[in-house]
C-alpha cells in the first residue's frame, strides 16, 4: 500500500517534469527534466517491483539509471562541443 502512495506522488512528479521537458527556456533545463523523468521511472520500476514482489526490476531500474547517466554526460558534451570527438590540439597551443 505504501509503494501504491508512493507511486502516485512520482506519477504527480513526473507530468512536473514532462511539463518542464517540452516548455523548458533553455537546453539544459530540458535536459535536467529528462534526467528527472528517467529518475522517476526508474522509482516507479522499483515500486512496482516491491508491490509485484520481483527483485529483477529494480536491477532493471538501476541498469536504466546508469544508462541515463552515460547518455545525459553525452548529450551536454554534444551541445557544448558540437562533437563527439576530443580536440586534436588545445587552443592555447594554436
Amino acid at each position: 500500500m505504501i509503494a501504491f502512495i508512493a507511486g502516485i506522488g512520482v506519477v504527480i512528479a513526473l507530468a512536473l517534469c514532462l511539463m518542464r521537458m517540452f516548455a523548458g527556456p533553455t537546453l539544459y533545463d530540458r535536459v535536467l527534466a529528462v534526467n528527472g523523468v528517467v529518475t522517476k521511472v526508474a522509482v516507479l520500476l522499483a515500486a512496482a517491483a516491491v508491490m509485484a514482489g520481483r527483485a529483477m526490476w529494480i536491477d532493471s531500474a538501476l541498469a536504466l539509471l546508469l544508462s541515463s547517466l552515460v547518455v545525459n554526460v553525452a548529450v551536454l558534451k554534444f551541445f557544448r562541443l558540437r562533437t563527439f570527438q576530443a580536440p586534436l590540439a588545445r587552443e592555447e597551443e594554436l
